[in-house]
């Protein structure tokens, strides 16, 4: 008999095979998006998990202002709980674009066993002047190519990074950068475009900017576990990054104080050597000027010689011809004399007298030859022995430079590295004097309070010990937190935390300040005066060579003249020798001609030599005379250039004396600069931060839940569908198939058996539908959501989970949906008799329906009409479950686009309507309305143009829980024009003395409402009373609004405005305004709302590709019910369609008796699939709310017009799908017996 049944309802299928696909394919859709959606999380999830793991993202980044050495990475990778610890240099450079343009990217070092790079294009770097780039920003082209650090970077960065440019050898993921979001920076435009990583040894840096720490043995990613043990970790290395970077404080402190003592000593030397060179310049121009004068007496008296000459010359040229002619009278009387005594002319000879005076002149001018050859070699000596001693001097005065130098770049770099830490000593001593001013703070109360006198170390004693009278006045976590900060500032401190110490650390800090203010006007005189030296050693080198050059050319021309001198002496001996030949062959011949002629020849001879000296001398005075004027001139011009040199050498020396001076000045009082900043430098600030202060990271987690808050609300809801289809469908079938279970059970089939053909007809199709749609769901929409999310993150394949606990609740809620509505629907049946499901069930009975009672408007309707009206109304069960199913298709399609309009404007709403400023810029010290108005100035705004307020993080207690929220508190107690307090369009006014307000995603999550007592505790467990006077509304992030009266009131004291909010120029860009605040003194953040605002829409339009998957399932959930419905009723109305065709019925009336019904239903279910649609679109919106932010519940009338329209165009759709099944009806039909 099983057997039997079994092939029963296999014929079954076959023959309405159609419906049968309609249950499998509702219960398929069904199973795949539930098992779709709780899938996609999970296998999202356990995707960016395995990849952390992969890469080893860091589990601690510690960060210092100071930086960390090698020690300290020792130290931190020996500590207990950790696997790894390395150090780490990052910084931000603009680097050359294509077309010239400048982008900000973040370079980082490459770490070994940490934050490994996952390589997309290219390889890795194997030289330190290679790196690799981020994948997501550049394109494979840029590999092989040169990227350049631009030269607008600032001294710092240049010399940071070691190399001009670095070759791109590859593209790759970083874990650090789970997502798009690159961070911001206080270069270019304010926006970080993409990262880069180099080697270590790419990088010249004197200490490690971070250090990156890994768990032993850590937990998976996200875990409860994991977080569990981080916290675990955190406070002994939070202690330790304190203990190192005190250590490290106290050791740039000492080296400064060195560097100080050294440039002291410097500055002194320099004071003694300037005196020194003054006194030898003075000497020198004196001595200059003496030689000046005396070739001024010189050239006079030569001048006087030159006029006096002239006249002597012609004085000489009368004499000289006067000799002339009695020269040649007494040749004529001689030549008659010599021819009376030609025999005595042999006696006529060289006088000896004339030899011996020759040969005298000879040796005269031997000797002084000699002297001036021996001159010669003296001067050249000595000219060669001053220019060695003047280029030692200069070789010595290069290498003095070149060393000052040195040590004046390692003073700068000592110089900086101070400044850092006394701003990070500054922050520290902030940190103790708040806490110190709490806990006395706290004595005043108690002591008020109880009658005792405490004092603030008094108070924290006794709470360390117990006291418990004491920690129920100030409360536990009051008395917990005054304990663990004095116990951590005295082991900061090294000693008791009282006003004397706090007086203490605050004159060193100022004492460090002013050495360092000192240690900078200290260098900027030592390079004024290198500068200096670098000149004058420039202008020695020229005032060798020029020398050199002069001594080479007095020494050459004494050369010339003394090889003239040779020349002349060479031939006089030559002549001399040849005369004293000729005397001695003609003497004895001419001697008694001689003693005869001897008086005449003599006279002759003098007379004619006479004549001939001074025709010699004359024609020397003639050769003097005629280059006299040229000499004189040269003399001249020499002694004007002279004293041009001297004039100029005077001025030049009293410049650099002068500039000396400046710079020795400038030197001190870069000392007093450097000194006072030894005296300002704070102590380092610290950060120990994990692996959620990642913005990538912490994203990735919350992304993925809106998924997961979705899966929990939509798959139930097709579920309810598709269970209410089944029993639809299953009903209609068993009411079809009446006849034949009475057959059944009159045959001895017993209940179970019968029911179990109809079991198996919805079991098998539930089975079969669960399966496929498990198959394609689970395997389908993690991907399609994956794909989604890879425009935003995308850094490694999905990795799809198989979750056994799913597979079984999926295939328990499609049978319970399926076989349960069976069971419910055969149960009826089955109870009835055998011989009552024999007989037809009767018709019901016929009854006026309600709008036959509306006369007018009945009597309108024609025939066919008004049976239609009857059909639809008088089965009340059908209509209501074709209502039911129609409207809960309608009603998914009105959520899923209604989730889409509750979310796209959030940034819009937030920014547009309530954030009215642009920037919120944070500073390091607290600022008051002069100095904030001061500064917008100095940044190029108005000074209505900002707004000072209080900003920080509270506590909200309430009944229902407590929440951390943001405070702001304005200077002025109106926040008019940067905010816009609001509920729907009623404003809202700031709240008064005792008054705060509240946003509405805030009141939502705790429960409140106005009127409300609201309690406010801060960071110092200070505590603040407050009631709501309002509501507003807000969208990201949650906000409480106090007045400066009730802060003070509260808790005694001004609130601390640290925050300016500023409103952006006209048409400026944002990111460029954001850099250039940030780039301000004393700032230490600076939010720009347009970068918060894109993050927000970046996120929420994530969520739009998840409603659009919604709506595409909902629309074919939609399509499949109705396609069922109207093919029940089609199967159902067999009979009645073939007798309205044998009554002559045309097919198009056929169509439109049969579809009329179908139409009015499918309009009315849509009519309240709208209202379902909108209650169920508020309770899915309570489920996706994220932290944080708040989403209206809001349907756009488009929207409501969308999904009434998708759901008539599905009706019409199938009705014309089903005209052809209409026209294939057999009229024999109607002949046939009901019985």
């Amino acid at each position: 008999m099983v057997g039997t049944m079994l092939k029963s309802a296999l014929r079954e299928i076959r023959q309405s095979l159609g419906r049968y696909l309609a249950i499998l394919a509702i219960v398929g859709l069904g199973v795949g998006f539930f098992s779709g959606l709780r899938t996609s999380q999970p296998a999202m999830m356990a995707t960016g998990i395995d990849y952390l793991e992969e890469q080893r993202l860091y589990d601690f980044r510690l960060l210092s202002t100071l930086g960390f050495t090698e020690e300290d990475v020792a130290r931190f990778a020996g500590e207990a709980g950790v696997e790894a610890a390395r150090g780490a240099v990052f910084t931000d450079f603009l680097t050359v674009l294509d077309e010239g343009a400048e982008r900000v990217v973040r370079a980082h070092s490459i770490t070994e066993d940490v934050n490994l790079l996952s390589l997309t294009a290219g390889r890795m770097p194997e030289a330190p002047d290679e790196c690799v780039i981020d994948a997501r920003y550049f394109s494979p082209d840029r590999l092989d190519q040169a990227l350049t650090v631009s030269g607008s970077n600032d001294e710092d960065t240049r010399e940071l990074l070691r190399y001009d440019s670095y070759t791109v050898v590859g593209l790759v993921n970083s874990p650090s950068y789970l997502n798009y979001e690159r961070g911001t920076s206080s270069l270019g435009g304010g926006t970080i475009a993409g990262f880069v990583y180099i080697p270590l040894e790419g990088f010249d840096f004197e200490a490690f900017h971070e250090i990156y720490l890994t768990m032993t043995d850590p937990a998976p990613a996200y875990s409860d576990a994991y977080d569990e043990q981080v916290d675990a970790l955190r406070p002994g290395l939070e202690d330790l990054v304190e203990e190192r970077a005190g250590a490290r404080y106290e050791e740039i402190r000492s080296d400064a104080l060195e560097e100080i003592a050294g440039a002291e000593a410097e500055v002194s030397d320099g004071w003694d050597t300037y005196h020194s060179e003054r006194d030898d310049a003075d000497e020198e121009l004196k001595e200059a000027y003496q030689k000046l004068m005396d070739g001024e007496a010189e050239y006079k008296q030569a001048l006087e010689d030159y006029e006096q000459g002239k006249l002597d010359y012609a004085d000489g040229e009368q004499k000289v011809a006067d000799g002339q002619r009695e020269l040649e009278k007494a040749q004529r009387e001689l030549a008659a004399a010599e021819k009376k005594v030609a025999d005595a002319r042999e006696e006529a000879g060289i006088g000896q007298t004339e030899l011996d005076k020759a040969e005298q002149d000879l040796a005269d001018a031997r000797k002084e030859l000699n002297d001036g050859w021996a001159e010669y070699e003296k001067a050249k000596a000595e000219s060669q022995k001053e220019l060695d001693a003047a280029k030692k001097k200069l070789e010595d005065g290069e290498r003095e430079y070149n060393e000052g130098l040195t040590k004046l770049q390692a003073a700068e770099r000592e110089l900086r590295d101070g400044e850092a830490e006394l701003d990070s000593g500054e922050a520290s001593y902030t940190q103790l004097k708040q806490l110190y001013d709490s806990a006395s703070q706290a004595a005043g109360s108690v002591s008020a309070a109880m009658g005792v006198s405490l004092d603030a170390a008094t108070l924290v004693s006794r709470l360390a010990g117990g006291d418990q009278a004491l920690i129920a006045a100030v409360g536990q976590d009051t008395a917990n937190q005054l304990v663990s900060g004095w116990s951590a500032a005295e082991s900061q401190l090294g000693t008791s935390l009282n006003s004397s110490a706090l007086a203490g650390l605050r004159s060193r800090l100022d004492q460090s300040r002013n050495e360092l203010n000192a240690g900078r006007q200290e260098l900027s005189q030592s390079r004024q005066k290198l500068d200096q030296s670098r000149a004058e050693l420039d202008q020695g080198k020229k005032d060798y060579e020029t020398g050199k050059a002069e001594a080479e050319a007095e020494l050459d021309k004494a050369y010339r003249e003394l090889t003239k001198g040779e020349s002349e002496y060479e031939e006089g001996l030559k002549e001399f020798e040849e005369g004293r030949t000729e005397y001695d062959s003609g003497s004895a011949q001419l001697d008694s001609a001689q003693r005869e002629l001897a008086a005449g020849r003599r006279e002759l001879e003098r007379a004619q030599r006479e004549l001939d000296s001074a025709q010699q001398e004359l024609a020397k005075a003639k050769e003097q005379l005629d280059s006299a004027p040229q000499e004189l001139a040269d003399a001249r011009k020499e002694l004007d250039d002279g004293w041009a040199e001297y004039n100029g050498g005077r001025s030049d020396a009293d410049t650099e004396f002068v500039n000396a001076e400046t710079d020795l000045k400038d030197a001190e009082e870069k000392l007093a600069d450097a000194k006072q900043q030894l005296e300002d430098l704070e102590e380092p600030s610290t950060f120990t931060l994990t692996r959620e202060e990642n913005v990538g990271y912490a994203c990735f987690r919350n992304d993925t839940s809106i998924i997961e808050a979705i899966s929990v609300v939509f798959p139930v809801f097709f579920f309810l569908v598709a269970a209410l289809v089944c029993m639809t469908t299953m009903k209609r079938m068993v009411d079809e198939q009446r006849t034949q279970i009475g057959i059944l059970k009159a045959l001895g089939y017993d209940n179970g058996q019968i029911m179990g053909k109809y079991l198996f007809y919805s079991g098998s199709a539930a089975l079969a539908g669960s399966a496929l749609g498990y198959l394609l769901g689970a395997n389908g929409l993690p991907w399609i959501f994956w794909e989604i999310f890879a425009i935003i993150y995308g850094f490694a394949p999905l990795k799809l989970v198989f979750l056994p606990g799913l597979l079984a609740v999926s295939f328990a809620a499609a049978l319970l949906c399926s076989m349960g509505a069976t069971y419910l629907s055969c149960r009826v049946e089955l109870s009835r008799q055998a011989s009552d499901l024999l007989r037809p069930k009767a018709p019901k009975a016929g009854r006026r329906i309600f709008l036959e009672y509306l006369g007018p408007l009945w009597k309108h309707l024609s025939f066919l009409h008004k049976v239609s009206l009857r059909n639809v109304l008088r089965y009340r069960s059908r209509l209501v479950m074709m209502i039911l199913g129609i409207g809960g298709c309608t009603a998914l399609l009105c959520t899923g686009f209604g989730i889409r309009d509750s979310i796209k404007n959030v940034a819009d709403d937030q920014f547009g309507e309530i954030t009215l400023y642009d920037y919120a810029v944070a500073f390091q010290k607290e600022q008051t309305a002069e100095s904030a108005a001061a500064f917008l100035e100095e940044a190029g705004w108005s000074a209505s143009g900002g707004l000072l307020v209080h900003s920080g993080s509270v506590d909200v207690a309430a009944e229902a829980g407590s929440k951390s929220v943001y405070l702001v508190v304005p200077a002025e107690g109106s926040v008019e024009g940067f905010l816009s307090l609001h509920s729907g369009e009623t404003p809202i006014d700031y709240p008064v003395a005792g008054e705060v307000v509240v946003n509405i995603g805030l009141a939502e999550s705790l429960d409140l409402h106005v009127g409300d007592t609201l309690e406010l505790r801060d960071s110092v467990l200070g505590t603040m009373e407050a009631t709501i006077s309002a509501v507003a509304d807000n969208y990201v992030y949650n906000y409480v609004y106090l007045s400066p009266e009730t802060y003070a009131q509260q808790l005694g004291e001004l609130p601390e405005y640290n925050t300016l909010y500023v409103l952006g120029r006209e048409d400026a860009d944002p990111y460029e305004e954001g850099a250039v605040l940030l780039d301000r003194e004393g700032v230490s953040n600076v939010t720009i709302n347009q970068a918060t605002r894109d993050q927000v829409e970046n996120m929420l339009s994530r969520l739009d590709y998840v409603v659009v998957v919604v709506v595409i399932c909902a629309g074919a959930l939609a399509f499949i019910v109705l396609y069922n419905l109207t093919n029940i009723n089609i199967t159902e109305r067999i009979r009645e369609i073939a007798t309205i065709k044998v009554l002559g019925f045309y097919q198009n009336e056929v169509a439109s008796y049969v579809f009329r019904e179908i139409n009015m239903l499918s309009l009315l279910g849509s009519l309240v699939g709208l209202g379902m649609g909108k209650a169920l679109h508020a309770y899915v919106m309570e489920q996706v709310q994220i932290d944080s932010m708040f989403f209206a519940c809001r349907i756009a009338p488009l929207s409501y017009a969308i999904a009434f329209a998708m759901t008539m165009l599905f009706t019409v759709a199938i009705s014309t799908g089903m005209r052809p099944r209409l026209r294939r009806v057999d009229m024999a039909e109607s002949l046939k017996s009901i019985e």
